[in-house]
């Protein structure tokens, strides 16, 4: 028999009202890289109370992002994080606010801010270079376990595979 090790989320936040602690947990980590976070959220928020609840600062960037009819595209993050890069470098860290397909855009995001090309170069097992930035990810729906999972699932224009490492896990996961 083979045995395996796994890495596991650092830490866990949990219970009624833990949303509310995000800026305190994530205050440390703002003095890292360009010292903002960027905030991935579901668009079904867009407009209703948790959008207002997000504690976001000014120097932040929020993107409300519809995955309603597909799963996250390499193409899509390449995008984004070219994007980030352009207007601000760096950031601290990233926030993915969702279901399962925010939680891998997330985990995808933070891997391809630290290495270079496509993220189509990483599908497949251990194939990324250089850790990502922290991630933190809040799951709003249960079932796709995507925010306890080593993977961030990608379809690319050959394959649909996910990025999957050690450094996919995300760093803390707030459950409210």
């Amino acid at each position: 028999m083979q045995h395996k090790n796994f890495k596991n989320i650092d830490k866990v936040t949990y219970g009624r009202g833990s949303f509310s602690q995000l800026d305190e947990t994530i205050a440390p980590i703002r003095k890292e890289n360009n010292k903002y976070f960027v905030f991935i959220v579901d668009d079904y928020f867009t407009g209703k109370p948790l959008s207002t609840k997000l504690q976001n600062k000014p120097e932040d960037l929020v993107f409300f992002v519809n995955v309603d009819s597909y799963e996250p595209t390499t193409d899509q993050i390449d995008s984004l994080r070219d994007e980030i890069l352009a207007k601000k470098g760096i950031p601290s860290g990233v926030i993915g606010i969702g279901g399962g397909s925010i939680m891998d855009i997330a985990k995808a995001l933070s891997l391809m801010l630290t290495n270079e090309g496509s993220s189509t170069l990483y599908q497949g097992l251990n194939l990324i270079k250089k850790p990502g930035i922290y991630h933190l990810g809040v799951p709003t729906i249960s079932g796709t376990g995507a925010e306890v999972s080593m993977t961030a699932v990608l379809t690319g224009p050959e394959k649909k595979l996910g990025l999957k490492c050690d450094w996919t896990v995300f760093n803390q996961v707030i459950l409210d």
